[in-house]
């Protein structure tokens, strides 16, 4: 875990980019601090800049969808579900006259909403975690994700005995990633993941004991 002085550094190299200096957060920080009469940490004065910034800039679309990915990856890196933040951004993405970017609108996964999926996975929270990855645009990273956490869920069902259940996982991760391929390539010109061989290899054998 990065110390306070590494955190404050990180945030403000992410906040650069929307004008915030390190005065702008000191300042933000003791006000915050005296309205909670102690001193106010890194991610609520961080919170509190960006809420301050969705005012600034209420008319800068591209300015205000990177505010709200940042709402998105700061509450991520809390292990909190990102979800509102980034439809918020989808949509100042698109603009209100715009329609939406596919009909399951799909909101963009990117590094800081993939390593909260992965904590998810890690903490043994694989339904939480594929039902925020569902949500995700197909990409090729996303689709590695969807892949790992169904292989995550086939393991258990084996340790319980249920090849049914390893059939249906692993299965499940290939029915989606086929339907989805035409869309992955167009994406990021890259086919979907296979499993690997060792799913590869459960898949078979789990075929045959369900039987």
């Amino acid at each position: 875990m990065p110390s306070e002085h590494d955190h404050v550094y990180q945030w403000l190299d992410r906040l650069n980019r929307l004008g915030v200096t390190r005065t702008d957060f000191n300042h933000h920080r003791e006000e915050l601090s005296r309205q909670f009469g102690f001193t106010a940490s890194v991610n609520d004065t961080v919170w509190r800049i960006l809420n301050t910034l969705v005012i600034k800039y209420a008319r800068d679309s591209h300015l205000l969808e990177q505010i709200y990915r940042e709402m998105a990856a700061l509450v991520s890196q809390e292990g909190k579900d990102p979800s509102p933040y980034l439809e918020q951004a989808e949509g100042v993405r698109r603009g209100p006259a715009q329609p939406a970017a596919t009909e399951r609108n799909w909101i963009f996964l990117g590094h800081d909403e993939l390593a909260y999926v992965r904590k998810l996975r890690k903490d043994g929270k694989l339904q939480e975690a594929l039902d925020f990855l569902m949500k995700g645009e197909p990409s090729a990273a996303v689709l590695d994700e969807i892949r790992k956490t169904h292989s995550a869920m086939a393991k258990i069902a084996k340790n319980v005995g249920d090849w049914r259940g390893v059939v249906h996982h692993l299965e499940a991760y290939l029915d989606y990633a086929k339907e989805m391929r035409d869309y992955c390539i167009g994406m990021v010109n890259q086919e979907p993941p296979d499993h690997t061989a060792a799913d590869q290899k459960l898949l078979a054998e789990a075929k045959e004991k369900a039987e």
